[in-house]
């Protein structure tokens, strides 16, 4: 395992050491120098109440001795010498007296007493000396200030002075000082306050002391404490880490703490679960995405292949009903013409009817004509089969159109198939294949349309063969009908000059022929309707197929689309696939 270099981080365990640090330290520094100033302040005037109590006791022997004075029980100088051996000693012989440990100054406080000159009346040291202008190292003549102090009834005067076994060092001096009304000496007791402190120092040493071993003690236990809480975090931060990189092999952690921290791990644990199952249906889904992609670009190729098959079928078909409604509508204007002269030909019949009671007189112009009947009658003979024809032909047309639809319906089931596959590829695919099963759909829907189209195409197209026959039919009969008034005609005509005995006959025929000719009349008017019907069909026809060929082509472009939305498609799932390998699983 590889970690990088980084810069220095105020971690947790150094934020929760710090803390708590401070929250011994400063409560147990103030508490100390609290209880440094309070004991010291208490001693301070416990010491300067000692000093007091032992000027008037001094004070108090004084007055006792003077009274033995006036009785007369002693002499002044006896009374003043047994003053000074009480608060002294007995002097010895180097003129010094010792310090009177009955009295609780300090270590080095005594007694001693001056007068009102300055004179050192009793002294441990220096009795007898003058010390008016002794003066402290800052100047104050302290002395002087004591006996001001003494005669306004009692006070304390601080100063500094040398300490007795060391004259470099200065301490500060504090002396209670009081005059004595009988003999006029000021009475004063004095020391260091440094003798009067002690005990406050001794308590501070103490309790730097027992603040140092709780600091260290409490310092042991927040480390304990903090390293018992910042492993666990620490042991998270470091599988975040390495969930950020994609490293998912790690094992789960395991934290005995009964807290927020194991929580935090659970959850990271579950965090780390999660994301491997995550990443491992991704993997999976993303070659799953992969395979159904290819697999509906090959579909989509095959189908758009199929429409591009089905678009130019259906444009030779729409070439072939553009030319039946052409070959219907020369046929239609044809047949117009054809019913004008079997109109033309009834109307001549009944004028010869009318005049064939003249026949006789006007014979030869009947001989021209019968010549000119039965040249008319050719060209109805040839106009019968030209009609003949043409609708045989157009009859030739219509099962080209049949096979065409037979073809267009073989591709529409095809495409109906190949849309029944790529449904159910899609319903394979699940979430992944909704869009291409509605292009399935939308392909399945187009193959039943153009299904119904040829289906309703095929009908018409039996129709129209249907109405051919009948009009074939009835060109025959027709025909028949024409061959026979020819017949008749070349009949009359060879026996023209019978026609006196005839006339009855031929006036038979001529009604014969005029009654038949009413009926080609109109059967040729029903015959011209059929076929304008013929070349209407055949016009929807062609619009019908041209539509068709315009949605194959559709559905060649929406296959396209398919095909490059299925390409798009397998790119992103082998990006998906890139990311995905980038966790270690």
């Amino acid at each position: 395992m590889i970690f990088m270099k980084k810069k220095f981080q105020f971690t947790i365990r150094m934020k929760l050491m710090t803390i708590s640090f401070l929250l011994l330290t400063i409560p147990l520094v103030i508490l100390g120098l609290l209880s440094y100033q309070k004991t010291t302040s208490s001693l301070n005037k416990l010491g300067e109440t000692n000093l007091k109590n032992s000027v008037e006791m001094t004070i108090e022997l004084i007055d006792a001795l003077n009274k033995e004075v006036e009785k007369g029980a002693l002499s002044l100088e006896e009374a003043q010498e047994q003053v000074k051996v009480a608060i002294l000693g007995e002097k010895n012989a180097d003129g010094k007296r010792p310090i009177n440990k009955n009295f609780d100054l300090g270590e080095n406080g005594y007694l001693y007493i001056i007068d009102q000159k300055g004179t050192l009346i009793a002294h441990p040291v220096i009795e007898g000396r003058q010390g008016w202008n002794d003066e402290d190292s800052k100047g104050v003549k302290f002395n002087q200030k004591m006996i001001k102090t003494g005669n306004e009834g009692g006070g304390l005067t601080y100063y500094e002075w040398a300490l007795p076994d060391n004259e470099n060092r200065i301490e500060k001096k504090v002396a209670y000082s009081k005059t004595d009304p009988h003999w006029g000496w000021v009475v004063c007791a004095g020391t260091y306050l440094m003798d009067f402190n002690q005990p406050a120092k001794d308590l501070l040493v103490f309790l730097m002391i027992v603040i140092g071993a709780t600091i260290v003690i409490g310092f042991f236990i927040v480390w304990l404490f903090s390293n018992s809480i910042s492993k666990p975090i620490h042991a998270v931060s470091e599988r975040m880490h390495l969930l950020a990189n994609g490293d998912l092999t790690q094992g789960e952690i395991k934290i005995r703490s009964k807290d927020e921290t194991q929580n935090l791990a659970h959850a990271i644990n579950q965090l780390q679960n999660k994301l491997k199952e995550m990443i491992t249906n991704i993997s999976n889904a993303s070659e799953v995405l992969t395979s159904h992609s290819e697999e509906m670009t090959h579909s989509a190729n095959e189908v758009k292949a199929g429409s591009e098959q089905v678009s130019t079928t259906m444009q030779e078909l729409a070439s072939g009903a553009e030319t039946q409604a052409s070959s219907a509508s020369d046929m239609a204007a044809k047949m117009e013409v054809f019913v004008e002269k079997v109109q033309d030909a009834s109307e001549k019949g009944e004028h010869i009817e009318s005049v064939s009671r003249e026949v006789l007189e006007i014979a030869g112009k009947g001989n021209k004509l019968m010549m000119s009947s039965t040249e008319q009658m050719s060209k109805i003979d040839e106009i019968f089969q030209q009609s003949v024809d043409k609708v045989l032909g157009l009859n030739g047309h219509l099962q080209k159109i049949t096979k065409l639809v037979s073809v267009i319906q073989g591709i529409a089931d095809q495409t109906n198939l190949l849309a029944l596959n790529a449904a159910i590829e899609a319903a394979r695919a699940g979430e992944n294949g909704k869009g291409f099963a509605v292009v399935a759909d939308e392909v399945r829907k187009l193959a039943e349309q153009v299904s119904v189209s040829i289906s309703d195409i095929t009908s018409i197209v039996d129709n129209i063969q249907n109405e051919s026959k009948n009009v074939v039919d009835a060109l025959k009969s027709g025909y028949q009908e024409v061959e026979q008034g020819t017949e008749q005609i070349k009949n009359t005509g060879a026996t023209f000059q019978t026609i006196n005995k005839a006339v009855t006959d031929m006036v038979h025929h001529i009604q014969t022929i005029a009654n038949n000719l009413t009926e080609i009349a109109s059967n040729s008017r029903e015959m011209n309707r059929s076929i304008e019907e013929i070349a209407s069909i055949s016009e929807q026809s062609a619009a019908g197929i041209e539509q068709t060929a315009a949605a194959a082509e559709q559905t060649s472009s929406s296959m396209e689309e398919v095909a490059n939305s299925s390409e798009q498609l397998a790119k992103l799932a082998e990006e998906l696939n890139e990311f995905v390998r980038q966790f270690k699983l």
